[in-house]
C-alpha cells in the first residue's frame, strides 16, 4: 500500500481502530526492517514462483538499502530521536512513493489488511498444518495483536459471513493479485452457507 501511494498514517490508523495494538508500519520498525528482509528472501527462497509477495518487498529492501533498519537504528518508517522516541513518518516515505491524491476508504484498507491475515489461517487449515480453529484463533490474538474484539481469524470470517467473504476475496484478488484469491475451503463453505465454528464444532470439540 506504501507503493500504491496510500498515506502511512491512513494504514497504522486503519489496524488500530480494528484492535490492533500497533499499525503494520510501527511494527515493522519495531522488530526491524532488516529481519523482515531476511524472512522476506528465505520465504522467496523457498516458494519460488509461488512466492506472493514481491510488492511489499519492493519497499522493505528499498528501505533496508537506504539504511533505515527500524527503531534499533533510529531510523525506519518512522524518525526518532537520539533518545529512540518515534518523532513521526520519515519524509523520504513520500520522496519515493508520492501519496495518492485520492485515498481509499478506510473500509478497504481494513479488508486488505484482515484478508490477508486471515486467508493465511484458511490455508493453514486446508493444508492440515492447523487442526483445531480455536488454536488458530487464539493463538493469532495471543501471537502476534489480531483484533482480539473479533475472536481471531475464524471468528471474523462467521461475523461477517463466508459468502460475502468469498466476494469480497474475489474483489480484492482482482484488483490486488492473487494473495487474495479465495481458498478452495472458503468458497465452498460460502456456496453451502457454512460458518467455521458450525462445520469444525465436531473436531474442536474432540481436541
Amino acid at each position: 500500500m506504501v507503493a500504491e501511494g496510500v498515506a502511512p498514517a491512513l494504514i497504522d490508523n486503519a489496524a488500530r481502530q480494528l484492535g490492533f495494538p500497533v499499525g503494520p508500519l510501527q511494527l515493522v520498525d519495531e522488530t526491524s526492517i532488516d529481519l523482515g528482509a531476511k524472512i522476506a528472501r528465505a520465504t522467496k527462497a523457498a516458494m519460488g514462483d509461488e512466492y506472493p509477495d514481491a510488492a511489499v518487498d519492493e519497499v522493505i529492501f528499498w528501505m533496508e538499502g537506504e539504511g533505515r533498519l527500524g527503531r534499533k537504528s533510529n531510523a525506519g518508517f518512522f524518525d526518532y530521536d537520539e533518545k529512540g522516541k518515534r518523532l513521526g513518518y520519515w519524509d523520504g516515505i513520500a520522496a519515493k512513493y508520492p501519496q495518492a491524491d485520492e485515498q481509499p476508504d478506510l473500509i478497504d484498507v481494513q479488508h486488505r489488511l484482515m484478508f490477508a491475515q486471515v486467508l493465511e489461517a484458511v490455508r493453514a487449515l486446508e493444508e492440515n498444518v492447523l487442526e483445531d480453529i480455536r488454536e488458530g484463533d487464539v493463538g493469532a490474538i495471543l501471537a502476534w495483536g489480531f483484533a482480539p474484539w473479533s475472536g481471531g481469524p475464524f471468528s471474523w470470517l462467521d461475523i461477517i459471513g463466508t459468502p460475502y467473504a468469498a466476494e469480497r476475496c474475489d474483489q480484492l484478488s482482482e484488483q490486488f493479485g492473487a494473495r487474495f484469491a479465495t481458498p478452495a475451503l472458503l468458497r465452498e463453505m460460502a456456496e453451502k452457507n457454512q460458518s467455521f465454528y458450525a462445520r469444525f464444532a465436531d473436531q474442536a470439540e474432540a481436541a
